[in-house]
């Protein structure tokens, strides 16, 4: 059922939900060029800097399925107001830390908030546009900003960190401000419920939360003090159990958080499994080449984070055509095409390194990089939401996110490892890292190629059988 009441409505709808879906992902990456800075003003340890960056993937990762589960439960748009509201608050309190301590605190904070927001945003994109070519190109314009959002992070953190370090925390507060303000003028209202509100899940919250919590802890702390320290094996071993235990818990519940007949939708699967890999090689590839331009080529923070607007440019303008032609046609072929650009990027720039100037060096790896990112993206949320119901989709949407940033983890700690072994074996880091990147972006385009295939006559709304 389409609950807005008017072409420019749901439009307005549209860019404020695209706006906090942009905030939320810009926050991921935006913050990277600005550590050299943060370092100088605060004194921070090299250990503990890189959890400027992380604890906003921990607090964003961790509480992903908790986020999408309570807007499920407790009304989309409520949900919503309240996380970006928080969002905004941590936004601003960034600008006034004084220590490493209450910067990592304000990041986590604004991590999970961005939890609840962005399942919430997408469940009610879902809401406000009906079933067909409406949802498809709204869904593609949710996404691209998404990706854009990413991959542009650092250009805009960047160009912010010319003014202050700071400016990277406090920019998205204003935007998140006037979303706010506008919100309830175009966003649908929570229906009104005819039956008592749906129990809480309290014990498979109370497990999958620190489950995921100390398991994006584990992944993130290897990439800084290995595997064998206690903190990452320790973390990952604890989150085992509460994830297991969780699985039982919910196996026996009467109205679980995740339903586990959930991982039982083969394009939901597939897709989940396809957004951890092939983002988690991008995020792996822009570390390792960050670190290139910087401390190789000698250049700035603004010019490093230039390197990656033309492949958000084609992100901007291409996502929105690509989730289109995906819903129109299937999913599993443009996610496929999509990796596999993305691989020959990484081939490209493994295989070109100290062969050509690096200028051309960002332009050619860049094109092919960001034309497989805006057909992979889209593709993906197509597919993940392609056969859930309504009253699902904050859930299936929070699986989806959740996948991404534990994927980034996953990948980004592998490729450090690489990155920090390689000289023990007279390999130049740089190659052996992204060289690292380029065979497993190899395996995902195989792995993609292989997904559930479905005739698109067949399923023209959004609705699949299994």
């Amino acid at each position: 059922m389409t609950l807005s009441k008017s072409r420019s409505g749901a439009g307005l709808a549209l860019l404020l939900l695209c706006t906090a879906n942009f905030l939320d992902a810009m926050d991921v990456s935006t913050i990277g060029v600005a550590l050299p800075a943060i370092q100088a003003e605060l004194g921070m340890e090299a250990t503990s800097l890189q959890w400027a960056v992380s604890a906003y993937v921990l607090g964003y990762g961790g509480f992903l399925l908790l986020g999408g589960r309570v807007a499920d439960v407790f009304g989309h748009r409520r949900v919503f107001l309240w996380s970006l509201a928080i969002f905004a608050a941590a936004s601003i309190a960034g600008g006034f830390v004084d220590s490493g301590p209450t910067l990592i605190a304000a990041r986590l904070i604004k991590g999970i908030a961005a939890a609840f927001t962005a399942p919430a945003a997408l469940a009610l994109l879902l809401s406000v546009f009906g079933e067909g070519t409406a949802r498809a190109k709204a869904l593609g314009v949710f996404a691209s900003t998404g990706a854009t959002g990413f991959v542009l992070g650092m250009v805009l953190g960047g160009a912010a960190t010319i003014f202050s370090w700071r400016a990277t925390l406090v920019m998205g507060a204003p935007v998140a401000i006037l979303t706010l303000l506008l919100a309830p003028l175009a966003l649908p209202a929570d229906p009104k419920r005819t039956g008592p509100r749906p129990s809480f899940d309290w014990a498979g919250a109370l497990t999958i939360t620190p489950g995921l919590l100390l398991f994006v802890f584990g992944i993130t702390n290897a990439a800084a003090a290995g595997w064998r320290a206690f903190p990452t094996w320790g973390s990952l071993a604890a989150s085992l159990v509460l994830i297991l235990l969780f699985l039982v818990v919910e196996a026996r519940h009467t109205d679980p958080m995740v339903p586990l007949g959930m991982f039982r939708r083969a394009k939901l699967r597939h897709a989940n499994a396809i957004a951890a890999l092939f983002q988690g090689a991008y995020v792996g590839f822009q570390f390792l080449a960050t670190l290139y331009y910087q401390n190789v080529i000698g250049w700035s923070a603004f010019t490093t984070g230039f390197c990656f607007a033309l492949g958000g440019v084609f992100v901007m303008f291409l996502a929105p055509r690509f989730a289109t032609l995906a819903q129109n046609r299937g999913a599993t072929g443009l996610m496929a095409a999509g990796v596999g650009l993305q691989a020959f990027s990484y081939i490209f720039w493994v295989t070109a390194l100290g062969h050509v100037d690096p200028i051309l060096l960002v332009l050619f790896s860049q094109i092919p990089l960001g034309l497989g990112y805006a057909m992979t993206y889209p593709s993906v949320q197509v597919a993940a939401l392609s056969d859930v119901e309504d009253d699902k989709s904050g859930l299936a949407s929070g699986l989806l996110f959740a996948s991404f940033q534990i994927g980034g983890g996953i990948v980004l700690a592998a490729a450090s490892a690489v990155f920090g072994a390689a000289p023990h074996f007279g390999w130049d880091p740089y190659v052996a890292g992204i060289a690292f990147v380029a065979l497993l972006a190899v395996a995902i385009t195989l792995l993609a190629a292989a997904g559930p295939r479905t005739s698109a006559a067949r399923r023209p709304n959004y609705q699949a059988a299994e």
